[in-house]
């Protein structure tokens, strides 16, 4: 059961297992001093009733409470490392599990979530469950279990008192069950506020640029500002609504007390129970509140964490891509074969329709159109980046739906239109496209792609970290990087998104003489904009609205009058009326 509530590993399940053992175990031995206090109070009494027996020597007692303190000492100290240590250890694997698990999910899983959606629940969620289980889970069942067998063995000793003492506390629990209904909607929905912070705090930090040079600066701030005082009103008025509840159900459970005494005298009254059997009931009632206030303070704490695992397992339940991790194409031919797709489920038009044709290893197949035509979304359904959402896409005659993704993506290198580079040195920038790679062939590349020369000038060469994204180097020397991690895969599929749009006249020349020699008997397929550096290809394939206007040569394209001769002609007015 709280393998399955808190989304635990076998091991995990098993540590939380022997930590409430633990816990049951510490619980229940503290009714050791309370059981020294009635083997003392029975010796007080026993004047009282006439009885008189040897007395029990002041170092016996000494001895007997010393050996008490370490062993709960002993057992804090297990418990400690059952509860806390194992936990830690959970938490640092499910964010390991996590990560693996984004890392296989199609991209149209996140065209549906957030960034910050996805950093909260990694790092605040797992946090959430991670603190309920070292702070809450194992003391809570512990003490709840310590409970139910002291109920049990105090009922030997008398049911009508045990009843008394615990009558208010069922009551209070049953005011906690109906409470976790409106705590666990009201955790939902402030976690949904939450998320609308952190992603406009996102946006802001990530358009700091655009925002400082316009005049809606100020009104974004201001909207943040104002979504972030709604959010703490609103987290203030969760916690006022959980605590109302806890401590409304504290306050009656403590009604138990008193309950006790006056029940308990009316029985001594009517001579139903002796004086010892009260005092020893007063004595429990003293102790038995204490772990049943702790736990009612702590259960909302489960129940929120049962919001943050249900968030968590959305990820976990989310279908990954499969495909088989054998894949051997017959060459690496791509046809497109009768391919529509959509980005939004259900949508009433697809990005790309009906879309046929193949792009020949050995040649370059240039895809061009106007913004928003699919280029992009064309070029990368051939890396399984998505699934079609009709047709099939085969490389090599191998249809790669049936293809792991990752496999699949071992027989690309890819220059994305968006640069992306780590917070590391350029070097092992570099060297992401070949892990393996020698100390040679990453010069070799880096020369190729014309980084050589901008490389050395920088501080440390290609020691230097180059800050998080790159933001210490120009736009295109960051398209070169990425366009030297291409030629160091050297693989045999080519896509180019745009992959010299940030360079320079002098500096994509150089590369397009770089690039001649990378395509060499290999598959390309280049989205291009600037219709002057696909005029050499195979194949141009001109695209409108998200389907096949015409297919041809540049030479045969020219000589019709549809949109590609109409763009270039524009493109070439343009630069004459540039320079």
């Amino acid at each position: 059961m709280l393998k399955k509530y808190f989304a635990l590993s076998d091991k995990g399940s098993r540590d939380m297992n022997k930590a409430i053992v633990v816990a049951t175990i510490g619980n229940l031995f503290l009714i050791a001093p309370l059981g020294l206090s009635f083997f003392v109070l029975r010796e007080l009494l026993k004047p009282l009733d006439g009885s008189m027996g040897e007395a029990l020597k002041a170092w016996h007692f000494i001895a007997i409470s010393v050996l008490i303190v370490v062993v709960m000492f002993l057992l804090e100290k297990l418990k400690y490392r059952k509860t806390y240590n194992t936990c830690y250890e959970e938490s640092a694997q499910v964010r390991i599990m996590l990560a693996e698990k984004i890392r296989k999910l199609p991209l149209s899983y996140f065209g549906k979530k957030d960034l910050s959606d996805l950093t909260s629940t990694i790092l605040n969620d797992v946090t959430t469950i991670e603190h309920a289980i070292s702070h809450a889970a194992a003391d809570i069942f512990g003490a709840a279990i310590s409970i139910i067998v002291s109920a049990i063995l105090l009922s030997f000793l008398d049911w009508r008192m045990t009843i008394a003492l615990f009558t208010f506390a069922l009551i209070g629990f049953i005011i906690v069950l109906f409470a976790r209904i409106l705590i666990r909607k009201s955790s939902k929905r402030i976690m949904a506020i939450k998320l609308s912070v952190y992603n406009l705090i996102q946006q802001l930090l990530e358009n700091i640029k655009v925002l400082k040079s316009s005049d809606k600066k100020d009104d974004y701030v201001q909207h943040t500002k104002n979504t972030i005082d709604y959010s703490t009103k609103e987290s203030v008025k969760a916690e006022f609504l959980s605590g109302s509840a806890m401590i409304g159900a504290i306050i009656i459970i403590r009604f138990g007390f008193p309950l006790v005494i006056a029940y308990g005298g009316i029985l001594i009254a009517r001579e139903e129970i002796t004086l010892f059997t009260y005092l020893v009931f007063l004595l429990i009632a003293g102790r038995v509140f204490e772990p049943l206030t702790s736990i009612f303070m702590m259960i909302v704490e489960i129940f929120n964490a049962r919001t943050a695992v249900e968030r968590q397992q959305e990820i976990v339940n989310y279908p990954a891509q499969q495909g088989s991790e054998l894949f051997t194409p017959n060459g690496y031919d791509i046809h497109y074969d009768n391919v529509s797709f959509s980005y939004i489920d259900d949508a009433e038009q697809d990005t790309v329709h009906d879309i046929s044709f193949t792009a020949k290893q050995g040649e370059i197949t240039a895809l061009v159109g106007h913004s928003g035509c699919g280029k992009s979304t064309i070029a990368r359904l051939a890396a399984r980046f998505w699934d079609v959402s009709h047709g099939t896409v085969r490389v090599g005659g191998v249809d790669i739906s049936t293809v792991d993704p990752e496999t699949l993506l071992t027989a690309f290198s890819i220059v994305f239109q968006d640069v992306v580079l780590f917070n590391d040195t350029v070097y092992n920038n570099i060297l992401v496209g070949k892990q393996n790679a020698s100390h040679d062939e990453v010069m070799a590349a880096a020369k190729a792609a014309q980084c050589h020369e901008f490389i050395e000038r920088l501080p440390n060469g290609y020691d230097t970290v180059i800050g998080e994204n790159g933001y210490t180097l120009s736009g295109g020397e960051r398209q070169r990087l990425s366009i030297a991690r291409a030629l160091l895969k050297d693989a045999p599929i080519i896509l180019l998104d745009e992959a010299t749009a940030a360079l320079d006249p002098e500096n994509e020349t150089l590369i397009q003489e770089a690039l001649s020699t990378l395509v060499k008997n290999k598959t390309v397929i280049v989205i291009a904009h600037r219709l002057r550096t696909i005029e050499q290809a195979d194949k141009i394939v001109v695209l409108n609205k998200g389907t096949i206007e015409d297919i041809g040569t540049h030479d045969e394209l020219m000589k019709k009058t549809g949109s590609y001769a109409l763009m270039y002609r524009l493109q070439k007015e343009s630069e004459r009326w540039s320079a």
